[in-house]
């Protein structure tokens, strides 16, 4: 009877996604154990009469397929009791491309994932030895100094666009009539915008000059 939980029994591709999974898991304060990968088909008959499968041979979690691998919060005496933490879990291998057995309707599976083309291929399949395609390796988009600084001027911008509110509409009356505030090179007031240090002493400056 065979009951592997090593990732590196799973089909390459699918291992590096397994991994990847468990390590976004952790950066978001989800603590994963995987328990299982592949199984042969004694286990998976022994799963069959327990209750934990619907098939008495396996077939994304076979040894031939290493498709597919089970997971449980690694917490002792709850390890499978906490529905928000698989609705995470699940949330996150679903961004990276696995199915996620939670959002099974016959047989609900919540510790369950595995990589089927985004269900293109059947467990059927799977046993008639028809394998889905490699799985691609999940990578995050990164954004270049370049972009970051575009989105924060287009960002900004906006911000010194924007209309006041009613609510400070005596205070900045006075500010402009006194001449605290004169705007940009443009007339815009930019009420809306974020101060920085150097519009602050200029502020600063002008309201020591009124008080005299």
């Amino acid at each position: 009877m065979l009951a592997s939980r090593n990732i590196d029994d799973l089909r390459a591709d699918v291992a590096a996604n397994c991994r990847t999974m468990l390590a976004r898991c952790a950066g978001q304060g989800l603590d994963v154990l995987v328990t299982q990968t592949v199984r042969d088909e004694e286990y998976q008959q022994k799963c069959c009469r327990d209750g934990y499968a619907s098939t008495p041979v396996p077939s994304f979690h076979s040894v031939k397929a290493g498709l597919a691998f089970d997971v449980c919060k690694n917490v002792e005496g709850h390890e499978y009791d906490d529905a928000d933490f698989f609705a995470r879990v699940g949330a996150v291998g679903k961004e990276l491309g696995f199915s996620w057995g939670g959002d099974w309707k016959a047989f609900p599976d919540r510790p369950h994932f595995q990589w089927d083309a985004h269900g293109a291929y059947t467990g059927a399949m799977v046993r008639a030895g028809r394998y889905p395609p490699p799985m691609p390796v999940y990578e995050e988009e990164t954004m270049t100094q370049q972009q970051f600084n575009a989105m924060m001027e287009n960002y900004l911008c906006g911000l010194a666009d924007r209309e006041p509110s009613a609510w400070s509409a005596q205070a900045r009356a006075w500010a402009e009539e006194n001449g605290i505030l004169t705007g940009d090179e443009t007339g815009r007031k930019q009420y809306k915008s974020f101060l920085t240090r150097e519009q602050l002493v200029v502020i600063l400056q002008r309201l020591q000059r009124h008080d005299k």
